[in-house]
């Protein structure tokens, strides 16, 4: 009985320890680890499931399989005309990215005006050209500096739409793609590092996590209120992730970060995806509020945006 008493313990001790570790528990189909990570998939609604394929939720760092996007947290189809524009605002066949929707090369370019033709809306939008308006650029991997359009995406260029890096082994850091992974660095999309792990306060990789907070599947103890965020800037269900700091806070008000699912809580509020805040909603330019739906008449929900 003794032996048996004593093995039960190690064989106890060995599985917590090796959750810690391995994170065996967090795979498909499992609950999420303690900081909303998994093992495998990604965490959605508190179990770990299967991303990145067209119609699954987007795998940690927003990625998706070839020819998909990730567009509301979902992966769907991109670069057709009609479709969600491509990583870097890439269109197929010389189509131009207005409003994150891929308008068909020849086609009128709308808001903007101009016929769309490599990427350019009559003479803007393009690489070298002047920004169109409202400081858009429709061309893949350009944005607008100043009131002209760059390349974006590569290392110490500006960061393209939606905070992202074209080249690997970047990542956007106050809008410049800077080199990630390493202690010191900025982490890498999806709060990856490939040594150390990533403290989601400082969205920086470390040796060791502060005041010796477990790290487990890479990323620091987060989700909590004033802890950082976890992996894509997920809290605990009552709480948002703050952008300017990643730190978990109270949201859904005006100016407060957008809670789980890109949800606000307070009257006449839409969740703004670029910036995750709740701000007004429903007018020209303005985040969609709460089912898709836009206040002011003619305009329509695109993309999470009333156009």
């Amino acid at each position: 009985m003794r032996k048996l008493s004593l093995a039960f313990v190690l064989l106890s001790l060995f599985l917590v320890v090796g959750c810690g570790k391995n994170n065996s528990a967090c795979g498909l189909g499992s609950a999420c680890c303690t900081n909303n990570t998994c093992s495998s998939g990604t965490c959605s609604n508190g179990i770990c499931q299967a991303c990145g394929s067209a119609g699954q939720a987007c795998c940690p760092g927003r990625s998706c399989d070839g020819g998909q996007v990730c567009n509301g947290g979902v992966c769907t189809a991109c670069g057709g005309a009609g479709e969600a524009c491509c990583a870097g605002s890439a269109c197929g066949n010389g189509g131009c990215c207005v409003g994150d929707v891929c308008t068909s090369s020849g086609a009128a370019c709308p808001t903007l005006g101009g016929t769309c033709s490599a990427g350019s809306c009559g003479g803007c939008g393009a690489g070298t050209q002047a920004c169109c308006a409202n400081q858009a650029c429709t061309a893949a991997g350009v944005t607008c500096v100043g009131a002209q359009c760059a390349s974006c995406g590569g290392a110490g260029q500006p960061c393209c739409d939606q905070n992202t890096c074209t080249a690997s082994g970047l990542a956007c850091d106050n809008n410049v793609c800077v080199q990630c992974g390493a202690p010191g660095q900025a982490c890498c999309p999806g709060s990856s590092c490939s040594n150390g792990c990533c403290d989601g306060r400082s969205d920086t990789c470390v040796s060791a996590c502060p005041g010796g907070s477990a790290c487990t599947n890479g990323v620091c103890a987060c989700g909590e209120l004033g802890q950082g965020c976890c992996a894509d800037n997920v809290c605990t269900a009552t709480l948002g992730c703050d952008r300017t700091n990643h730190t978990c806070a109270a949201c859904g008000g005006t100016g407060q970060p957008c809670c789980a699912n890109a949800t606000c809580t307070g009257a006449g509020l839409g969740c703004a995806r670029d910036t995750s805040t709740c701000l007004t909603c429903g007018g020209l330019n303005q985040p969609c509020c709460a089912n898709t739906t836009c206040t002011t008449a003619g305009l329509t929900c695109k993309n999470s945006v009333c156009r």
